[in-house]
C-alpha cells in the first residue's frame, strides 16, 4: 500500500513562530489534535475546609492529590501540597482539569496529600475560569503563544493514542529556541496560561497559601506527579526560555539558517496511518550530498502495543532517523535514536511508557550499516552495528587463484528491501514495528559523486516505487550506502 504525502513550506526569512505555524499545519492535515473545547478550569482554591491538621505529617511535601468525589461534573483537577507542622502551607493546582464551576467542592481520600497511614481526608472549593477555552473542535494547537513580543514561542499538542484510557493522552509541547532549533517535550497532562492576551503575563500561580501569596509566574507548564510526569515540582516547571529542564527531551536541529525556504515533508503510511514521518529540508540550499540540506526526521510515537497498559502509563516517546557522520573509509551508517523522557534519571518521568529502555536518558540508538563491498572484499564495520544481509558475486570470490578463479554463485546474490524495521533494534521487547510502506534500502550506483536527494525515485518494478526520505552514502569511486524510504507505488 502506498504512502500519502504532503508539504508545508514557509518562505526565506522566516521567523521562530513560523516554525509552529508550520507544525501546527501538518497536524491539522493529519488530524491529530485531539478536538475538544475546555471551560471551567481550576484557577485557584477557597480557603474553606483545606486547613485540616494531619498530626503525622509536620513538614512533608505530597504531590498530585487526585480528587475522589466532586460536587459538579468537573474532571480530572489534581493538587501539589506542601505541610508544615502538620497544617497545609501551600497547596496548588497542578493539574486543571475541566467542566468545573466556582463553588464546586471537591473531597480526597487519606493519603491525599495526608500522611499514608493516617486517616485525615480533606476537601476545598474551588474557583474557575469560565471565559477562557482551550482546544478546538476543528483543529489546532490545545494552547500556543505565537506573539511576536514573547520569547517562549510554543505550541501544544494535544495527542490522544487510545479512547477511554487514564493517560490515552498525551500532551507534546514544541518551543521555538531560535530559527533553526525546536526543543521537544511531553507529559500526561498540561496547565494552561490562564491570560490569553498580548502579554500572557500573571503575576502568581493559582495557588492559596496561608501568608501574602509571592513568586514568579509558574504556567503555562507540564502538570502531574512530581518525577513521574514531570520533571521538577509542578509549581516551577514553567514554559519559558530560562527553564531549559522543561523541554530537555532533546533539540532538533530543522534548518541551516532562516536564509532559505524551509520544507516540512510528512509521510503517512496507508498501512498504518497512525504512523508518520516528519523530515524538514531546505531545497533551495546548495548541496552536494543529502546531509547538506535535509534535517530533522523525526517520528513521534502514536501506537497501542502488548508491552504496557496507558491506563498506567503515557506515551512519550519519539524517534529520530539521521546519518551517521562518517568518511569515506567506513561504511555509511544511519541511526535510529529514540527519545523516551525529559530528564535524566533519576529525575526522569517515570510513568512515561518507553522509560525503562532508557534510564540514564543517553537515547536509545541503533546503527544501521550499510554492507555492500566498496571494491574489497573485506568491509571494516564497529562492532555492534546493525547488518543488512547483501551478497555479490562479484567480490564473493577465492583469495587463492593459483588453481583458477572461482567464485560463488550469481544465483546466491541478495539485495532486499528490508522491510517490518524495529522501531529501535535496541529496544526488547519491541513496542512496534514501522509498516512495510516505510523501507531501508542498500544501494550501490556505479557513478562517483552522485547527489541523491529527499524526494528522488527509486523503481525496482512498475508497482513497487520508493521516494527517498533521508539517508548516508559515500561518493569516491561510487556511489554506495543506504537510505530510508517511503514507497508511493
Amino acid at each position: 500500500m502506498a504512502i500519502s504525502t504532503n508539504t508545508f513550506t514557509i518562505n526565506a526569512g522566516y521567523a521562530k513562530s513560523d516554525l509552529l505555524i508550520q507544525l501546527e499545519s501538518s497536524f491539522t492535515w493529519l488530524g491529530w489534535h485531539d478536538k475538544c473545547d475546555h471551560t471551567g478550569i481550576v484557577t485557584g482554591i477557597v480557603e474553606k475546609g483545606m486547613y485540616q491538621l494531619d498530626p503525622l505529617a509536620t513538614n512533608n511535601y505530597f504531590y498530585e492529590a487526585e480528587q475522589y468525589t466532586s460536587s459538579g461534573v468537573g474532571t480530572d483537577a489534581s493538587f501539589y501540597m506542601r505541610r508544615s507542622g502538620g497544617y497545609p502551607y501551600t497547596v496548588i493546582v497542578n493539574r486543571p482539569g475541566y467542566g468545573y464551576t466556582n463553588g464546586e467542592y471537591i473531597s480526597f481520600l487519606p493519603g491525599e496529600a495526608s500522611h499514608e497511614s493516617g486517616s485525615l481526608g480533606w476537601g476545598c472549593t474551588v474557583y474557575t475560569n469560565n471565559t477562557l477555552s482551550f482546544g478546538s473542535t476543528t483543529a489546532g494547537f490545545y494552547d500556543k503563544d505565537f506573539e511576536s513580543a514573547s520569547s517562549r514561542n510554543f505550541g501544544v499538542l494535544r495527542h490522544k493514542i487510545q479512547d477511554n484510557k487514564k493517560y490515552g493522552v498525551t500532551y507534546r509541547i514544541f518551543q521555538a529556541e531560535n530559527t533553526t532549533n525546536i526543543k521537544f517535550a511531553s507529559g500526561p497532562s498540561y496547565y494552561p496560561n490562564l491570560d490569553k492576551g498580548t502579554a500572557r503575563t500573571q503575576n502568581y500561580p493559582p495557588s492559596m497559601h496561608n501568608s501574602a501569596a509571592s513568586g514568579p509566574e509558574y504556567y503555562p507548564r507540564l502538570a502531574g506527579d512530581y518525577y513521574l510526569d514531570v520533571n521538577g515540582t509542578p509549581q516551577t516547571r514553567e514554559l519559558s526560555p530560562w527553564d531549559d529542564d522543561m523541554h530537555d527531551q532533546f533539540s532538533l536541529k530543522v534548518s541551516d539558517s532562516n536564509s532559505y525556504q524551509l520544507d516540512l515533508n510528512v509521510y503517512r503510511s496507508g498501512i498504518d496511518p497512525k504512523f508518520v514521518v516528519f523530515s524538514y529540508k531546505q531545497p533551495t540550499l546548495s548541496s552536494q550530498d543529502i546531509i547538506d540540506n535535509t534535517f530533522g526526521t523525526f517520528i513521534l510515537h502514536n501506537f497501542t502495543t502488548d508491552v504496557w497498559d496507558l491506563d498506567n502509563v503515557f506515551l512519550g516517546g519519539v524517534t529520530r532517523i539521521f546519518p551517521e557522520q562518517t568518511n569515506e573509509y567506513y561504511n555509511p551508517k544511519l541511526s535510529i535514536r529514540t527519545y523516551c523522557q525529559s530528564s535524566n534519571y533519576p529525575y526522569a518521568t517515570k510513568r512515561c511508557a518507553e522509560m525503562p529502555y532508557d534510564r540514564h536518558n543517553d537515547g536509545v540508538v541503533s546503527d544501521y550499516v550499510c554492507m555492500l563491498a566498496s571494491g574489497s572484499p573485506d568491509n571494516y564495520i564497529y562492532d555492534g552495528d546493525i547488518r543488512m544481509y547483501n551478497r555479490d558475486s562479484t567480490y564473493d570470490v577465492n583469495q587463492n587463484t593459483a588453481g583458477g578463479v572461482k567464485t560463488v554463485s550469481s544465483d546466491a546474490d541478495y539485495n532486499a528491501v528490508i522491510k517490518g524495521i524495529p522501531l529501535n533494534t535496541m529496544m526488547l521487547p519491541c513496542p512496534y514495528y514501522m509498516p512495510d510502506d516505510f523501507v531501508l534500502l542498500n544501494f550501490d550506483y556505479g557513478t562517483p559523486d552522485a547527489n541523491i536527494q529527499q524526494g528522488d525515485t527509486i523503481t525496482i518494478s512498475g508497482s513497487e516505487v520508493y521516494t527517498v526520505i533521508t539517508g548516508n552514502y559515500t561518493r569516491t569511486t561510487r556511489t554506495r550506502g543506504i537510505l530510508f524510504c517511503a514507497r508511493t507505488t
